[in-house]
């Protein structure tokens, strides 16, 4: 069952469905980057727009932990040799996001929340730009 606006969603094998609201993030030079939980909170699509880099135009797949108090982590787990490594792409503090754009420099993106561009990007947007 998927309720839009009160996001109450499961996660299937063939389809993917959201398990919080989409929200959208401006950086400093028109840069967006939208976010949505899927997999009950576990999991996080990522929506790179006008960001340059490979991942432009494209939405990742990645892993997310909800820290408490206003901090997350979007990240990928990296298998080397019998080590496990965690990659960061993302890191909120109180809402405020920086994220490491894929292909471009290692400095982070600092991203804020846009209501605006919120309103205006849409799921169906976000959801086809992924390629599993």
């Amino acid at each position: 069952m998927l309720v839009m606006l009160g996001l109450v969603a499961t996660a299937h094998a063939d389809k993917i469905t959201p398990s919080g609201p989409l929200k959208a993030y401006k950086g400093p030079e028109g840069e967006l980057v939208a976010m949505v939980e899927i997999s009950d909170g576990k999991e996080m699509l990522v929506f790179f727009k006008n960001t340059g880099g490979t991942a432009d135009g494209k939405t990742l797949r990645y892993l997310f932990e909800d820290l408490g108090k206003g901090d997350k982590t979007v990240y990928i787990n990296k298998k080397v040799g019998s080590k496990t490594h965690r990659s960061i792409l993302a890191e909120a503090r109180d809402n405020a996001w920086e994220v490491y754009v894929p292909g471009k420099t290692s400095d982070p993106l600092r991203l804020t929340y846009s209501e605006d561009a919120t309103a205006k990007i849409k799921l169906d947007e976000v959801l086809a730009a992924y390629k599993p």
